[in-house]
Protein backbone atom coordinates (compact mmCIF):
# COMPACT_ATOMS: atom_id res chain seq x y z
CA UNK A 1 0.00 0.00 0.00
CA UNK A 2 2.70 2.51 0.98
CA UNK A 3 5.59 2.57 -1.45
CA UNK A 4 7.74 4.70 0.86
CA UNK A 5 7.56 5.45 4.58
CA UNK A 6 10.63 7.15 5.94
CA UNK A 7 12.89 10.14 6.17
CA UNK A 8 12.50 12.92 3.61
CA UNK A 9 16.22 12.79 2.75
CA UNK A 10 15.93 9.35 1.11
CA UNK A 11 12.76 9.70 -0.94
CA UNK A 12 14.63 10.32 -4.21
CA UNK A 13 16.36 6.95 -3.86
CA UNK A 14 13.13 5.00 -3.48
CA UNK A 15 10.41 6.79 -5.44
CA UNK A 16 10.58 7.81 -9.08
CA UNK A 17 8.32 10.26 -10.89
CA UNK A 18 5.08 8.68 -12.12
CA UNK A 19 4.20 8.52 -15.80
CA UNK A 20 0.86 9.89 -17.00
CA UNK A 21 -0.33 6.31 -17.60
CA UNK A 22 0.48 5.30 -13.99
CA UNK A 23 -1.27 8.38 -12.62
CA UNK A 24 0.39 9.73 -9.50
CA UNK A 25 0.98 9.40 -5.79
CA UNK A 26 -0.70 10.50 -2.60
CA UNK A 27 2.03 11.97 -0.40
CA UNK A 28 1.69 12.58 3.33
CA UNK A 29 4.12 14.85 5.19
CA UNK A 30 4.51 14.70 8.97
CA UNK A 31 5.94 17.92 10.38
CA UNK A 32 8.02 18.45 13.52
CA UNK A 33 4.91 19.47 15.47
CA UNK A 34 3.14 16.24 14.32
CA UNK A 35 0.80 18.09 11.94
CA UNK A 36 -0.06 16.25 8.72
CA UNK A 37 0.00 17.69 5.21
CA UNK A 38 -1.36 15.70 2.28
CA UNK A 39 -0.89 16.25 -1.43
CA UNK A 40 -1.38 14.47 -4.75
CA UNK A 41 1.43 14.63 -7.29
CA UNK A 42 3.35 12.80 -9.96
CA UNK A 43 6.63 14.22 -8.60
CA UNK A 44 6.98 13.46 -4.87
CA UNK A 45 10.75 14.03 -4.63
CA UNK A 46 10.35 17.53 -6.11
CA UNK A 47 7.71 18.45 -3.53
CA UNK A 48 9.85 17.21 -0.66
CA UNK A 49 12.85 19.21 -1.89
CA UNK A 50 10.69 22.30 -2.43
CA UNK A 51 9.21 22.02 1.09
CA UNK A 52 12.65 21.63 2.63
CA UNK A 53 14.10 24.64 0.81
CA UNK A 54 11.08 26.83 1.66
CA UNK A 55 11.30 25.72 5.29
CA UNK A 56 14.93 26.79 5.55
CA UNK A 57 14.25 30.09 3.83
CA UNK A 58 11.12 30.96 5.81
CA UNK A 59 12.02 29.25 9.11
CA UNK A 60 9.00 26.92 8.97
CA UNK A 61 8.26 23.43 10.27
CA UNK A 62 10.69 20.76 9.08
CA UNK A 63 9.56 17.43 7.64
CA UNK A 64 10.19 14.45 9.90
CA UNK A 65 8.50 11.68 7.92
CA UNK A 66 7.13 11.14 4.43
CA UNK A 67 4.64 8.53 3.20
CA UNK A 68 4.16 7.89 -0.50
CA UNK A 69 1.38 5.67 -1.79
CA UNK A 70 1.63 3.26 -4.67
CA UNK A 71 0.85 4.95 -8.01
CA UNK A 72 -2.85 5.26 -8.76
CA UNK A 73 -4.53 6.49 -11.98
CA UNK A 74 -7.03 8.59 -9.98
CA UNK A 75 -4.55 9.84 -7.39
CA UNK A 76 -6.17 13.28 -6.96
CA UNK A 77 -9.59 11.74 -6.33
CA UNK A 78 -8.02 9.25 -3.93
CA UNK A 79 -6.39 12.08 -1.96
CA UNK A 80 -9.69 14.00 -1.75
CA UNK A 81 -11.52 10.88 -0.56
CA UNK A 82 -8.84 10.19 2.03
CA UNK A 83 -8.96 13.81 3.25
CA UNK A 84 -12.77 13.62 3.52
CA UNK A 85 -12.53 10.38 5.49
CA UNK A 86 -10.07 12.00 7.91
CA UNK A 87 -12.28 15.07 8.26
CA UNK A 88 -15.22 12.84 9.22
CA UNK A 89 -13.41 11.61 12.34
CA UNK A 90 -14.92 13.30 15.38
CA UNK A 91 -14.01 12.81 19.04
CA UNK A 92 -16.22 14.35 21.73
CA UNK A 93 -17.97 16.55 19.17
CA UNK A 94 -14.66 18.04 17.94
CA UNK A 95 -12.78 17.10 14.78
CA UNK A 96 -9.79 14.97 15.73
CA UNK A 97 -6.26 15.94 14.75
CA UNK A 98 -5.09 13.47 12.08
CA UNK A 99 -2.04 11.34 12.82
CA UNK A 100 0.05 9.07 10.60
CA UNK A 101 -1.68 6.06 12.18
CA UNK A 102 -5.10 7.48 11.27
CA UNK A 103 -3.97 8.19 7.70
CA UNK A 104 -2.70 4.62 7.35
CA UNK A 105 -5.92 3.17 8.76
CA UNK A 106 -8.17 5.18 6.44
CA UNK A 107 -5.93 4.54 3.44
CA UNK A 108 -5.98 0.82 4.15
CA UNK A 109 -9.77 0.80 3.71
CA UNK A 110 -9.48 2.77 0.48
CA UNK A 111 -6.63 0.67 -0.90
CA UNK A 112 -8.59 -2.55 -0.41
CA UNK A 113 -9.67 -1.94 -3.96
CA UNK A 114 -7.12 -2.51 -6.67
CA UNK A 115 -6.36 0.45 -8.91
CA UNK A 116 -8.20 0.29 -12.21
CA UNK A 117 -6.33 -1.58 -14.92
CA UNK A 118 -5.21 0.56 -17.81
CA UNK A 119 -5.43 -0.99 -21.26
CA UNK A 120 -5.17 0.99 -24.47
CA UNK A 121 -6.10 4.16 -22.64
CA UNK A 122 -9.38 2.70 -21.39
CA UNK A 123 -9.95 2.39 -17.65
CA UNK A 124 -11.64 -0.83 -16.62
CA UNK A 125 -12.99 -0.78 -13.08
CA UNK A 126 -13.15 -4.29 -11.71
CA UNK A 127 -13.97 -3.53 -8.07
CA UNK A 128 -16.03 -0.98 -6.09
CA UNK A 129 -15.01 2.66 -6.16
CA UNK A 130 -12.93 4.09 -3.30
CA UNK A 131 -15.97 5.77 -1.72
CA UNK A 132 -18.02 2.54 -1.95
CA UNK A 133 -15.16 0.61 -0.36
CA UNK A 134 -14.92 3.16 2.47
CA UNK A 135 -18.68 2.97 3.06
CA UNK A 136 -18.48 -0.84 3.11
CA UNK A 137 -15.70 -0.72 5.68
CA UNK A 138 -17.80 1.60 7.88
CA UNK A 139 -20.88 -0.63 7.78
CA UNK A 140 -18.97 -3.90 7.75
CA UNK A 141 -21.32 -5.42 5.18
CA UNK A 142 -20.94 -6.29 1.54
CA UNK A 143 -23.72 -6.72 -0.96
Amino acid sequence: MWLYDGLPEHIGLSVRDATPIEGGYVVVFELENKDIRMLATRFPAKYVQSWRSQTKRLNGEELTRVLVSSPHPRYEKFKRTLAEALADDVEDGQPSRPTIAMVKEKAKALFKINPPSVRLGVLTLTQPTARESLELSKTGTES
